[in-house]
């Protein structure tokens, strides 16, 4: 017996809590086991082989198998710990690093970016010229990207009110935008080109 190896007998004895066989078995197994984690999953091997060994400790009493069964079992916890945090990370939002972001290079154009914050704030001031209760319905429908059941909900009106008054909001706010499309449209103007003869 090698001093990182452990015998079917310190199995037993850990199991019936002899905190110097569990050492021993702790010993033998948990580098392996770090490795295998930090392969899986490098940023948080070290939690998940934590979790492994708590729930080790919890269902070492019913194990019954000898030392190659129980490696077998610990990396199977090991697994089992790693595809549940592989879940819990798919259902979080994402933790975004403010400073990496201020590092990469710009997507757009500075002028596609005030352009765009012009129109936005154009489009925000639009939606504050119509009542209340549709300025609302619509800010929540179309800017936060709610659905009709959590809008009425935000509100504290029905769907089918909510539906009718963000239909009402963004009928008005069509009308509000035809005589600037139309005034824009009849404004164009051609700039004048010389022509290729000199002359104008």
């Amino acid at each position: 017996m090698t001093p990182t190896s452990f015998s079917h007998r310190d199995l037993v004895e850990a199991a019936r809590g002899d905190e110097t066989a569990f050492t021993r078995v702790f010993r033998s197994v948990a580098p392996g086991v770090l490795r295998y984690l930090q392969t899986l999953a490098p940023d948080v091997a070290e939690d998940v082989a934590a979790e492994t060994w708590v729930h080790v400790v919890r269902g070492l009493r019913r194990f019954d198998g000898d030392e190659d069964a129980f490696r077998a079992w610990v990396f199977t916890i090991a697994r089992h710990r790693w595809v549940d945090h592989v879940r819990q990370a798919a259902r979080r939002p994402p933790v975004l690093d403010e400073s990496a972001a201020l590092d990469l290079p710009a997507a757009r154009q500075v002028e596609d970016q005030v352009e765009e914050i012009v129109s936005t704030e154009r489009a925000l001031e639009l939606i504050g010229r119509l009542p209340k209760d549709q300025a609302e319905v619509v800010l929540l429908r179309v800017v936060a990207d709610l659905d009709v059941a959590a809008t009425a909900a935000v509100v504290g009106k029905r769907p089918g009110t909510v539906r009718v008054l963000a239909h009402r909001g963004l009928r008005r706010l069509a009308r509000m935008l035809e005589p600037e499309t139309e005034s824009s449209q009849q404004g164009v103007t051609l700039r004048s080109v010389p022509s290729v003869t000199g002359e104008s």
